[in-house]
């Protein structure tokens, strides 16, 4: 490896491990002063003050019971031999395929008796491609949806086959499909961490991914971001693969992979960003052209997606299904405020499109004229211009629900929850309330995770393995900048779960070895230098937690909401109704 090789790896890996790292530590010390709970009238974001230093005492008391059983497990291994490790996975496979089955059925089951049937953009791809199979081409002519929105065709060519075969019960039947996708989406995270760590990492991974509790109602969710998803994560591995083996199979099944889930949802064309950007690093890295020529292979199947589908729904409907707003709007209008929280949906797109004109090239003028009215906006105005991203970034990354209950309560249309199940998924329920509390627990569980492995890996993270970590850059990036929305950022919080589970893994390990016994040449330092980073870190949360400065509260204790929060609760209580149905 040459001077500027060398120089290009560890410019990147300080780039990509720096960047998560501050992300990181920001998300964690958000989820421990602010929490932020969303409505289910207007979906607005309510930002409430958490409590920082109880939450930390149980993230310490978690750590020991972690060592403590670190510690009992060691005892065993050294009792029973050689088969320990062995009969350790044969656990873990038989608990991940007893936690696949039960949580499947009652999803299965949440799914049969909610009903829940898709609203406002759902709807409109859901009921346009069963207007597509009826030869009613409406939904396409100039002014209408997807004259506006082209973007959405390839989801609309992916529910027809489910339109076709199963008439109007077709939403539940993609409301079912997206169980057994869901756990394929987790089995190819926990198959790319095989390649990565080992396959004990892999199992805990999958195990840890059926425990995310906000996606549990994102199976009822009709809008790609399921499959999408999950054909992202294969695409991710079979890249990886690709790397590892240099089969050139392996490159064009992640190709197409990501074809088809551009095809479920657009702003999969993150991660095959991120792909070509991890073939580039190892082509630089390995001096193969084989790597640079993948990332062609992969740019070539994206091609296809972005210019066949426009042309295959031309031939279909003869309309232009090539124009429309262009996705720059959707930057412009993340960079405004709206009802629901900073950089959320405001209509400022489609306003443009409806009363300003359908012209490309005066939108275009219109957008730019926004993002200049944003931008000398945050100039003008620093402080605002830091609380605004802080709140937006709190939007989505601090809400510990990810939308899990507005999934379902705002879709309430054929009013078919009992009382029980209202009080669980409406704001102001008691049960609603324990569960908010308990996902606000796990959320800063997650953060501390991922923080832990960076403190205690440090020294051997490595740019080829960060595969993960530069999608969920650049997701976390597009949604700082571009439109908001909580359930949107749930793959690239997802994706992060091998770190968190590896970041408590490491920690019961270091905490483990404290017996003299077990000391062994290097452990002391090693532990002393994580000892004292997690020090600081602690030092740093008790200073936090005393200080009301600008800089503080523009930035980490967002709260202040709580009485609003309450009022709502306690005056919006319709769904208490016996009949009560989201209008």
């Amino acid at each position: 490896m040459n001077k500027y090789q060398s120089i290009f790896l560890r410019l990147g890996k300080g780039i990509v491990y720096g960047l998560f790292s501050l992300i990181s530590c920001y998300l964690f010390l958000l989820s421990l002063f602010t929490t932020c709970f969303m409505v289910y009238t207007n979906e607005h974001i309510y930002y409430l003050k958490d409590y920082a230093l109880p939450l930390c005492a149980g993230l310490l008391a978690l750590c020991c019971f972690l060592a403590f059983l670190k510690k009992w497990k060691r005892k065993r291994e050294n009792a029973q031999g050689a088969d320990f490790a062995e009969r350790e996975i044969r656990r873990l496979k038989t608990c991940a395929a007893a936690g696949t089955g039960i949580l499947g059925a009652v999803m299965l089951c949440f799914i049969l008796y909610a009903e829940l049937p898709p609203v406002y953009d759902q709807s409109m791809v859901y009921y346009s491609a069963q207007a597509l199979l009826a030869g009613d081409y409406s939904a396409w002519k100039m002014g209408e949806y997807f004259s506006m929105l082209p973007y959405q065709n390839g989801m609309v060519l992916m529910i027809c086959p489910f339109a076709a075969l199963f008439k109007e019960h077709a939403w539940l039947m993609l409301q079912i499909f997206n169980i057994p996708v869901l756990f394929l989406a987790y089995a190819g995270i926990g198959k790319t961490v095989a390649l990565i760590w080992d396959k004990k990492t892999a199992y805990y991974t999958y195990l840890a991914l059926l425990a995310v509790i906000p996606m549990w109602t994102q199976v009822t969710f009709v809008y790609g971001v399921v499959p999408g998803f999950c054909l992202s994560v294969w695409a991710v591995y079979f890249s990886v693969l690709f790397e590892k083996t240099g089969k050139w199979r392996n490159i064009i099944i992640s190709g197409i992979c990501m074809l088809f889930a551009i095809m479920w949802k657009s702003n999969t064309e993150i991660f095959l960003l991120a792909l070509c950007i991890m073939l580039a690093v190892d082509g630089v890295r390995k001096k193969s052209r084989k790597s640079f020529a993948g990332c062609l292979i992969l740019a070539g199947f994206a091609i296809l997606e972005i210019r066949g589908v426009p042309w295959v729904m031309h031939l279909i409907t003869g309309e232009n299904t090539t124009n429309g707003i262009p996705m720059t709007a959707w930057l412009a209008m993340g960079l405004q405020e709206s009802g629901i929280a900073p950089g959320w949906y405001n209509e400022f797109p489609m306003n443009l499109y409806r009363k300003v004109s359908s012209d490309p090239d005066v939108i275009r003028g219109e957008v730019l004229r926004s993002f200049r009215d944003s931008f000398l906006l945050f100039r003008q105005e620093k402080s605002y211009a830091v609380r605004f991203f802080a709140r937006k970034v709190a939007s989505m990354w601090a809400d510990p629900a990810f939308q899990f209950f507005t999934n379902v309560n705002t879709r309430n249309l054929n009013a078919t929850l009992s009382y029980p199940m209202k009080d669980f998924f409406y704001n102001g329920g008691i049960t609603n309330t324990i569960m908010y509390l308990l996902l606000d627990v796990l959320q800063s569980i997650h953060y501390f995770g991922i923080v832990l492995y960076l403190i205690i890996k440090r020294k051997e993270l490595k740019l080829e393995d960060a595969h993960f970590l530069v999608a969920f850059l650049g997701g976390f990036l597009f949604h700082f900048i571009g439109e908001a929305k909580s359930h949107y950022v749930m793959p690239y919080y997802l994706i992060t779960v091998p770190y968190v589970v590896q970041g408590y893994r490491e920690i019961a390990a270091v905490l483990g070895k404290i017996n003299r016994k077990e000391k062994q040449a290097g452990s002391a330092v090693r532990k002393w230098t994580g000892t004292r980073i997690c020090g600081i870190l602690a030092a740093l949360i008790v200073l936090i937690s005393m200080l009301n400065t600008p800089a503080v509260t523009n930035t980490l204790k967002l709260g202040g909401e709580e009485s609003d929060y309450i009022w709502y609760c306690t005056h919006e209580v319709q769904w208490k109704d016996a009949d009560y149905k989201k209008a």
